[in-house]
Parts: structure tokens; sequence; C-alpha cells
């Protein structure tokens, strides 16, 4: 516990305490004591387990993995998450989401002929590389012996752009069946998307990577706050949000 407030979060929550305590011994305005304690209180919310557990819940049980029928072609789209950069900071090999997201689709295109395509998705986001995510993601998949041809589409920046080019190369290839891989927090948002873009007459899957989390049992320390809580509770409000902004996008 006292580990929790010295260290950040919980740190800057007692600091903020403290500015209203002494806002208060200091008869400044009511509002501003008000507003002091209220910021305390949300980044409190945010930052414990138990909270950053319930957003996640809400998100990564939305989709269950869905397959096409048996013998049936079918287009594999795997999204970017990123990659990892060696000592000079040059991308090397994907990042941990995106390896885990590789992992699930050149393992479905063992276990299934069917699935002929594997469409690798995503660009260098802020163009300060020769090579893209895509290309890493290619490697890789090589790598863990993929059987299915691999695509690359390698100009996307974000998930809207991801499903976007990635449709077109669907269209191109004539496949009236597409899995979509991400990860289980990012699927919806994904999925929004892939509905928005992916030509007419197309069956589309969603595949989310990774197991889902098991509810764990209450206990005092999912109370106390903690950095890896509120980074956890900062990436699900972003999908939320995103999710949110995707349906009220025209099409």
């Amino acid at each position: 516990m006292i580990y929790s407030f010295i260290l950040p979060p919980g740190i800057f929550i007692f600091i903020i305490l403290l500015l209203a305590v002494w806002a208060m011994c200091q008869k400044i305005h009511k509002l501003f004591v008000c507003a002091l304690c209220l910021i305390a209180l949300l980044m409190y919310i945010i930052s414990i387990p138990i909270f950053a557990i319930s957003i996640h819940n809400i998100i990564e049980h939305a989709y269950r993995r869905q397959l096409p029928p048996k013998n049936v072609p079918t287009a594999v789209v795997v999204l970017a998450g990123g990659w990892s950069t060696d000592e000079n900071g040059r991308p090397f090999q994907p990042s941990i989401s995106t390896m885990e997201r590789l992992y699930a689709a050149v393992k479905l295109s063992k276990e299934r002929r069917s699935c002929k395509f594997l469409i690798m998705s995503g660009g260098d986001t802020y163009e300060r590389h020769s090579i893209s995510v895509a290309e890493v993601m290619r490697d890789a998949a090589e790598t863990m012996g993929c059987r299915a041809k691999i695509i690359l589409e390698d100009k996307s920046r974000n998930t809207d752009e991801n499903l976007k080019y990635s449709a077109e190369l669907v269209k191109e290839l004539g496949v009236k069946h597409v899995v979509i891989v991400t990860s289980n927090s990012h699927m919806a948002r994904a999925m929004d998307f892939a509905h928005r873009y992916m030509p007419d007459g197309v069956k589309i899957y969603a595949y989310p990577s990774g197991g889902y989390r098991k509810r764990k049992e209450l206990s005092a320390d999912m109370f106390l706050p903690s950095d890896k809580a509120l980074s956890a509770s900062c990436g699900s409000i972003k999908e939320l949000i995103g999710g949110v902004i995707a349906k009220l996008r025209p099409r």
C-alpha cells in the first residue's frame, strides 16, 4: 500500500489531495478545492485494477472467434500493432501485440488450407523508416512457417486505413470470405471499419487473437493505484472513444 502511493500514479493523487488540503486551509475558493478533489478521485478510479479490468471486459468480450465454412477460399487480414526497435532505433521485429496477432493468423493458415491469403496490414506510421510494419510482419510469419500467400498492405497509418486499403486488396483477390485478426480489445473498432469498407457480398468474420482474461476475485490490491492499471484503463478508454467516433463518421 505504501509503494502504491509513493510511486506514480499514486504519488500524484497524494500530491493533489495535499494541495486541496492546503487550499482549504488558505480559505481559497471552495470551487477550486472541489476541483482538486474531483481530479484526485478521477485519477484514483482510472488507476486501480478493478476499474481497468471492468472497462477492459466491456470491449474484450464484444466478439468471439468466428470462422467461415471449411473449404471456401478465405483471406485473413492481420492488423499491425506496432514493432520493436533495436538499440539504434531501427525496427527489427513485431511488437508483442503484433506477434500475438501473427501467431493466431499463421496457426489458422496451418489448420485450414482454405486460408489462401494472409494480408499483412500496416505502414510506417510516422514515416521514419524505409521499412513498413507489414514487411516486418511478413518476415516473422515466414519464420513461423506460414502456408498461405502473404500479401502486403503497407500504406495504412491507423485502423481506418488498415481496413480501407485491405478492402481494396480483397476486391482484387475476388474472395468472398474475410477473417479479421487483431487483439480482443481492438476487434470492435476493426469490425466497424471492416463492415464499412469491404466489398458487397463479402462475409466478414472476427478472429480475436489471444485468450480472454478470467475475472479475478476481489482483493485489497485491486483498489490500490498502479501504473499498469492506469495504462490498461487509458488503452480501453481510447478504444471506446475510437469506436464511438468510427460509428459517428459518415460512410
